[in-house]
């Protein structure tokens, strides 16, 4: 009977189970060069009131443009389909809006939302700006319907959830992208103009979503089909093994945890850190001094801009470097943490490590971006605002 009752818990967890698929863009073969821009935009994204340098292009969102990883939305009544970027490091959802400029070459290239073609929309006059470098995206508020995966898979809001229609985005950042535009995962605190993220809403149904859950597996291997999957509402044992490590977040504003140490061997570069847990960056980030480090004992030269290269016929032999979360060990090889890049002539090997300097109070901060959730399963639990690290299958 014991036996019937626990199978018969685990059937109701699987089935309230939303898998979402999750594709993957090529690697942008203009990758070298920008890692002074992707740390721009980190600057910006995580400290408050950051201006950008003057750069040669305003490209402030290059580390959008360069995520792999993205999956479908629908948003009306009939339903309008769109790709987004899932993204934990901010609390916003934003699609291009059909009201925008034919100067605006992103939002032409991309699938718009139009309010006046869904029966549940509410359009609003509410401005809404993220300001991103130089440049900002620049909208108004609407409220419709949002379902994930598909509209029929019941994961859906109700027509009161609030986006924000984009007639400007900035610069050349988005005109790329193989996406139409981001949905944060990030905590209500940090939601510009206060708006309420989808994910409040599929959490609250205990019926259908018993657990305040979203977890994400990310393919790393080139040759796969799919991408990777993000579930919602619960984990996915088919794509983790082991037990998940768990570390509670320290602040509520992004996914922000306590990072035990980083090191190479028995060098430390980082001890009792604040971390922040973003799918929406590729790379990892951290202080410039301990990245500058990092790199050199990996035996990396810089190339430009804070861009570190090592000889592609090294990446095997690279030392691991381990970090502790949660008391457990996380090992990234060499091949986990370079990133091949095709260049027109040439492959080049980068590391996928970059200095940022953070200022007080948000930092100094390590960021754990997909160079590190490639290779980990890795779960958001805001039920209990903790986060949890786990071996992913295959890796």
């Amino acid at each position: 009977m014991m036996r019937a009752a626990v199978l018969l818990a685990l059937l109701g967890v699987a089935l309230s189970l939303q898998r979402i698929p999750m594709f993957k863009s090529e690697q942008d073969a203009k990758f070298k060069g920008k890692f002074k821009l992707i740390g721009e935009y980190l600057l910006q994204k995580y400290t408050p009131g950051h201006k950008f340098d003057n750069l040669a292009y305003n490209e402030g969102l290059t580390d959008y443009l360069n995520a792999q990883y993205y999956s479908t939305i629908t948003v009306g009544t009939p339903p309008q389909n769109f790709k987004v970027l899932f993204d934990t490091g901010s609390s916003n959802l934003w699609l291009p809006c059909a009201g925008c400029s034919f100067s605006d070459i992103a939002c032409f290239l991309h699938a718009k939302f139009d309010c006046s073609k869904s029966s549940t929309c509410n359009e609003t006059s509410q401005p809404f700006q993220i300001q991103y470098g130089s440049g900002s995206m620049q909208g108004h508020v609407d409220y419709d319907t949002v379902c994930f995966g598909t509209a029929d898979s019941g994961y859906c809001t109700d027509r009161n959830q609030g986006l924000a229609c984009a007639t400007a985005e900035p610069g050349l950042a988005f005109v790329a992208a193989k996406f139409d535009g981001i949905l944060g995962m990030g905590f209500d605190s940090i939601s510009v103009n206060h708006i309420l993220q989808p994910m409040d809403q599929i959490f609250a149904d205990k019926t259908k979503c018993p657990q305040s859950v979203i977890a994400f597996w990310l393919n790393r291997d080139t040759t796969g089909a799919h991408g990777g999957e993000m579930t919602l509402c619960g984990t996915d044992p088919n794509h983790y093994t082991g037990s998940i490590a768990w570390e509670p977040v320290t602040h509520a504003d992004y996914w922000r945890i306590n990072m035990d140490s980083l090191a190479i061997g028995t060098t430390v570069f980082g001890s009792n850190v604040s971390a922040i847990v973003d799918t929406g960056t590729s790379l990892m980030a951290g202080p410039t001094d301990a990245v500058k480090r990092i790199n050199q004992m990996i035996g990396a030269s810089e190339v430009i801009n804070g861009e570190y290269s090592v000889p592609c016929n090294k990446v095997a032999s690279l030392p691991n470097i381990d970090i502790i979360l949660g008391g457990q060990k996380f090992t990234l090889t060499g091949k986990d943490y370079v990133l091949e890049v095709d260049e027109v002539f040439e492959k080049i090997c980068l590391s996928g490590f970059i200095g940022i300097d953070i200022p007080p109070p948000n930092g100094p901060l390590w960021i754990l971006g997909d160079v590190f959730i490639g290779k980990f399963y890795t779960v958001f639990d805001a039920g209990n605002k903790q986060v949890g690290f786990a071996q992913s299958a295959g890796s």
